[in-house]
Protein backbone atom coordinates (compact mmCIF):
# COMPACT_ATOMS: atom_id res chain seq x y z
CA UNK A 1 0.00 0.00 0.00
CA UNK A 2 1.41 3.34 -1.06
CA UNK A 3 0.67 6.63 0.64
CA UNK A 4 0.13 9.47 -1.71
CA UNK A 5 1.58 12.84 -0.87
CA UNK A 6 -0.55 15.77 -1.99
CA UNK A 7 1.05 17.89 -4.64
CA UNK A 8 1.34 21.66 -4.57
CA UNK A 9 -1.91 23.56 -4.49
CA UNK A 10 -3.05 25.75 -7.33
CA UNK A 11 -2.72 29.50 -7.03
CA UNK A 12 -6.49 29.78 -6.49
CA UNK A 13 -6.30 27.20 -3.68
CA UNK A 14 -3.42 29.05 -2.01
CA UNK A 15 -5.28 32.39 -2.21
CA UNK A 16 -8.42 30.80 -0.75
CA UNK A 17 -6.44 29.31 2.14
CA UNK A 18 -4.74 32.65 2.80
CA UNK A 19 -8.11 34.46 2.82
CA UNK A 20 -9.59 31.88 5.20
CA UNK A 21 -6.66 32.31 7.61
CA UNK A 22 -6.89 36.11 7.37
CA UNK A 23 -10.62 36.08 8.11
CA UNK A 24 -10.08 33.75 11.08
CA UNK A 25 -7.38 36.06 12.50
CA UNK A 26 -9.59 39.16 12.08
CA UNK A 27 -12.59 37.47 13.73
CA UNK A 28 -10.44 36.18 16.63
CA UNK A 29 -8.89 39.63 17.10
CA UNK A 30 -12.28 41.32 17.13
CA UNK A 31 -13.61 38.78 19.65
CA UNK A 32 -10.60 39.34 21.93
CA UNK A 33 -10.92 43.13 21.64
CA UNK A 34 -14.64 42.96 22.47
CA UNK A 35 -14.06 40.64 25.43
CA UNK A 36 -11.34 42.83 26.92
CA UNK A 37 -13.39 45.99 26.39
CA UNK A 38 -16.49 44.51 28.00
CA UNK A 39 -14.46 43.12 30.89
CA UNK A 40 -12.85 46.51 31.52
CA UNK A 41 -16.24 48.24 31.46
CA UNK A 42 -17.67 45.65 33.86
CA UNK A 43 -14.77 46.12 36.29
CA UNK A 44 -15.15 49.89 36.08
CA UNK A 45 -18.89 49.67 36.81
CA UNK A 46 -18.26 47.29 39.72
CA UNK A 47 -15.69 49.72 41.13
CA UNK A 48 -18.15 52.62 40.95
CA UNK A 49 -20.86 50.58 42.68
CA UNK A 50 -18.49 49.36 45.40
CA UNK A 51 -17.21 52.90 45.96
CA UNK A 52 -20.74 54.31 46.29
CA UNK A 53 -21.76 51.65 48.79
CA UNK A 54 -18.58 52.00 50.87
CA UNK A 55 -18.86 55.80 51.00
CA UNK A 56 -22.53 55.62 51.99
CA UNK A 57 -21.73 53.26 54.84
CA UNK A 58 -18.77 55.34 56.02
CA UNK A 59 -20.96 58.46 56.07
CA UNK A 60 -23.76 56.81 58.07
CA UNK A 61 -24.21 58.30 61.57
CA UNK A 62 -25.39 54.90 62.84
CA UNK A 63 -22.08 53.32 61.77
CA UNK A 64 -20.09 55.99 63.57
CA UNK A 65 -22.25 55.53 66.65
CA UNK A 66 -21.82 51.73 66.58
CA UNK A 67 -18.04 52.05 66.25
CA UNK A 68 -18.03 53.93 69.55
CA UNK A 69 -19.75 51.09 71.45
CA UNK A 70 -18.13 48.29 73.46
CA UNK A 71 -19.24 45.67 70.87
CA UNK A 72 -19.39 47.23 67.39
CA UNK A 73 -19.96 43.83 65.73
CA UNK A 74 -23.30 43.36 67.49
CA UNK A 75 -24.78 46.35 65.64
CA UNK A 76 -22.65 46.49 62.52
CA UNK A 77 -22.89 42.85 61.35
CA UNK A 78 -26.70 42.85 60.86
CA UNK A 79 -26.44 46.27 59.20
CA UNK A 80 -23.71 45.07 56.80
CA UNK A 81 -25.77 41.99 55.86
CA UNK A 82 -28.79 44.21 55.05
CA UNK A 83 -26.66 46.56 52.96
CA UNK A 84 -25.19 43.62 51.00
CA UNK A 85 -28.68 42.31 50.29
CA UNK A 86 -30.10 45.70 49.32
CA UNK A 87 -27.22 46.87 47.11
CA UNK A 88 -26.16 43.65 45.36
CA UNK A 89 -22.57 43.82 46.55
CA UNK A 90 -20.88 40.58 47.57
CA UNK A 91 -19.32 41.84 50.75
CA UNK A 92 -19.27 44.70 53.19
CA UNK A 93 -16.47 44.66 55.70
CA UNK A 94 -16.35 47.28 58.42
CA UNK A 95 -13.14 47.20 60.41
CA UNK A 96 -10.89 48.95 62.89
CA UNK A 97 -8.37 51.47 61.55
CA UNK A 98 -5.77 48.66 61.81
CA UNK A 99 -7.89 46.35 59.64
CA UNK A 100 -9.42 43.99 62.23
CA UNK A 101 -12.86 43.01 60.93
CA UNK A 102 -16.03 43.93 62.81
CA UNK A 103 -18.17 42.52 59.98
CA UNK A 104 -17.82 39.93 57.23
CA UNK A 105 -20.19 37.79 55.11
CA UNK A 106 -18.54 34.74 56.72
CA UNK A 107 -18.93 35.36 60.48
CA UNK A 108 -15.89 33.15 61.15
CA UNK A 109 -13.73 35.90 59.60
CA UNK A 110 -14.86 38.51 62.14
CA UNK A 111 -11.97 39.48 64.40
CA UNK A 112 -9.37 38.56 61.78
CA UNK A 113 -7.22 40.89 59.70
CA UNK A 114 -8.70 42.23 56.45
CA UNK A 115 -7.02 40.84 53.33
CA UNK A 116 -6.20 43.67 50.99
CA UNK A 117 -4.61 47.06 51.02
CA UNK A 118 -5.77 49.61 53.58
CA UNK A 119 -2.85 52.02 53.89
CA UNK A 120 -4.39 54.70 51.67
CA UNK A 121 -7.69 54.55 53.58
CA UNK A 122 -5.81 54.76 56.87
CA UNK A 123 -4.42 58.07 55.56
CA UNK A 124 -7.96 59.27 54.74
CA UNK A 125 -8.20 58.37 51.03
CA UNK A 126 -10.92 56.40 49.25
CA UNK A 127 -9.69 54.02 46.55
CA UNK A 128 -10.67 50.96 44.52
CA UNK A 129 -8.61 47.88 43.73
CA UNK A 130 -8.87 44.39 42.33
CA UNK A 131 -7.74 41.88 44.93
CA UNK A 132 -8.17 38.20 45.79
CA UNK A 133 -9.34 37.92 49.39
CA UNK A 134 -11.15 35.33 51.52
CA UNK A 135 -14.13 35.29 49.12
CA UNK A 136 -12.03 35.12 45.94
CA UNK A 137 -11.18 37.81 43.38
CA UNK A 138 -13.12 41.05 43.72
CA UNK A 139 -13.29 44.65 42.70
CA UNK A 140 -13.48 46.54 45.95
CA UNK A 141 -13.46 50.01 47.39
CA UNK A 142 -11.93 50.93 50.72
CA UNK A 143 -12.73 54.18 52.51
CA UNK A 144 -12.21 55.67 55.97
CA UNK A 145 -14.87 56.33 58.60
CA UNK A 146 -14.08 59.70 60.12
CA UNK A 147 -15.02 61.34 63.39
CA UNK A 148 -14.05 65.01 63.49
CA UNK A 149 -11.42 64.35 60.81
CA UNK A 150 -9.86 61.42 62.66
CA UNK A 151 -10.01 57.94 61.05
CA UNK A 152 -11.93 55.71 63.50
CA UNK A 153 -12.72 52.81 61.16
CA UNK A 154 -12.53 51.56 57.59
CA UNK A 155 -15.18 50.22 55.22
CA UNK A 156 -14.65 47.97 52.25
CA UNK A 157 -17.40 46.94 49.84
CA UNK A 158 -16.84 44.71 46.87
CA UNK A 159 -18.15 42.70 43.99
Amino acid sequence: MRLSVPGPRSLAGQLFAMQAVLIAVVVAGYALFTYLGDRGQAEEAAGRQARSVALSIADSPSVLEAIGTADPTARLQPYAVRVMRDTDVDFVTIMTPRGIRWTHPDPRQIGHLFQGHIERAQRGETFTETYTGTLGPSVRAVTPVRDDGRVVGLVSAGI
